[in-house]
């Protein structure tokens, strides 16, 4: 299936809500993730705060209300406006060169989303939000493979574990980013 970079990130942004509406409904908020450190909440506010600070680089945004969930869905919601009009065309001076707004909303904040949506079903053990969509995830390391060592930048991603003989792409991607994905 060939996706737009729009209709591939409204998917994930959706994921990532229904992922986040059952954390509402389990209280799970401050249960531990596989990012070391971090709670279920902590993740969210990374997800929302990251994608704020690149917004806000590029458009006008509202100011946070505070409240994570709130906070997130006018990121998402704007994420897909811009997906959808000229702004996502925008060209600027990336870290790996000449790129777009769409181009930064895919490559980062789309692989945030399928794999930080990991990272909160893992931790607040919602089983059946944990398997990644093969496609995604061979789209998303074939992605984190052409960053190069700018991945393992501090505060990005741990070094790469083994991932199982038999793992799946959504394991594979999981191993590369440093997680352990069983």
């Amino acid at each position: 299936m060939n996706l737009t970079i729009k209709d591939r990130h409204l998917r994930l942004a959706q994921q990532f809500s229904a992922v986040l509406d059952e954390v509402d409904s389990s209280n799970s908020w401050l249960a531990a993730t596989p990012c070391e450190g971090w709670n279920v909440r902590d993740v969210l506010r990374h997800v929302v705060e990251t994608n704020r600070d690149f917004l806000g680089r590029h458009v006008d945004l509202e100011p946070a209300t505070g409240e994570l969930r709130d906070d997130w869905e006018a990121v998402r919601t704007l994420s897909q406006e811009i997906l959808g009009d000229e702004r996502g065309a925008t060209t600027f001076e990336g870290y790996f060169g000449p790129t777009t707004i769409a181009e930064v909303i895919d490559r980062f904040y789309g692989m945030d989303l399928l794999v930080h949506r990991w990272d909160i079903a893992r931790g607040a053990g919602l089983a059946a939000h944990q398997e990644l969509d093969a496609a995604d995830a061979a789209h998303y390391l074939e992605m984190a493979r052409a960053n190069g060592d700018a991945l393992r930048m501090e505060g990005i991603c741990g070094p790469e574990v083994p991932a199982p003989a038999d793992a799946s792409a959504g394991e594979q991607l999981l191993a590369f980013l440093g997680r352990d994905p069983r």
